[in-house]
């Protein structure tokens, strides 16, 4: 994503959002890809529960993939 900023505010409540509508992990993984680049203070605490109160075994999951899109070693 090379010098990429994000200014995603509230990725916390982004993500209840769309855990509350169904996504899939691949989907919060991007969301929280874009999260990582922001330039805009995250609640980690919250993003991190809100993700193991939906797939208990997923947070590891979804941190690898969102770490490889802000590396560029997975597509977004």
């Amino acid at each position: 994503m090379g010098d990429f900023t994000a200014h995603i505010v509230d990725a916390a409540g982004v993500i209840e959002n769309e855990i509350s509508l169904g996504a899939t992990q691949k989907s919060v993984a991007k969301t929280y890809a874009l999260a990582l680049r922001s330039s805009v203070k995250q609640d980690w605490a919250r993003i991190n529960a809100a993700i193991r109160n939906r797939w208990p075994k997923g947070l590891g999951r979804i941190k690898e993939s969102a770490w490889r899109k802000c590396e560029g070693k997975e597509p977004f």
